[in-house]
């Protein structure tokens, strides 16, 4: 929500950095845990943060906003169009729905629709050209012991979702399997190391970082 925040801010036309103040007012938190998750965030590569002057997506920050605000604003459109939502409710919905849709199914659910541009607040749907294709991914279940991966794709209902994001499994985010067991994987997010059943660790698509990505 924080990377969709300054990205909407952008969009609005705020330039340069965009103020803490203004992504805490946003979201409806303080200062003090919006410049918390901002540093950690920073800490990940997905934003640059300047004190005093505010916060910017960085080229991989810039990545997930834009996987989000596409699968967001498509089900927008299927919900508007399809199901006579009004515009503001259909953002809503698509809210709660942008956070279990893989690449994939927003990928055909927008085919389905005639790949629409604009969604039904008027904003611009992200093309998928910067979203990584079938063929580079494969579960986190699958991957080696000690090899880094870029998180592609979370499929997980909320509550398993909140858990990965509050973990620091997140789609942008690099992991590395420690380890692994009978009963899942001791995953390194570069904030800690987390435990994932496998059932978990199957619904988070990965792809190896390649050099210079």
């Amino acid at each position: 929500m924080y990377l969709i925040t300054v990205a909407r801010a952008a969009e609005e036309g705020v330039l340069g950095p965009v103020p803490v103040t203004v992504v805490a007012g946003s979201l409806h938190v303080s200062v003090a845990a919006a410049n918390e998750m901002i540093r950690k965030l920073a800490s990940r590569g997905l934003v640059e943060y300047q004190p005093y002057r505010g916060v910017e997506l960085t080229t991989a920050g810039r990545r997930v906003a834009d996987r989000v605000l596409r699968t967001r604003r498509i089900w927008s459109s299927f919900l508007a169009g399809h199901l006579e939502f009004t515009p503001s409710e259909a953002d809503a919905l698509a809210c709660h729905l942008e956070h279990v849709t893989p690449p994939d199914a927003a990928d055909r659910l927008a085919a389905w629709l005639g790949d629409p541009e604009v969604g039904p607040l008027g904003r611009p749907i992200p093309p998928p050209t910067l979203l990584v294709q079938r063929s580079d991914r494969l579960p986190l279940a699958d991957v080696e012991t000690g090899i880094a991966f870029e998180v592609v794709s979370i499929a997980a209902d909320r509550p398993t979702a909140a858990f990965l994001a509050a973990e620091g499994v997140c789609v942008g985010g690099r992991l590395r399997v420690a380890g692994r067991g009978e009963t899942g994987l001791l995953v390194d997010t570069g904030e800690g190391r987390v435990h994932l059943d496998h059932a978990t660790a199957a619904g988070v698509g990965v792809r190896a970082v390649r050099d210079g990505s």
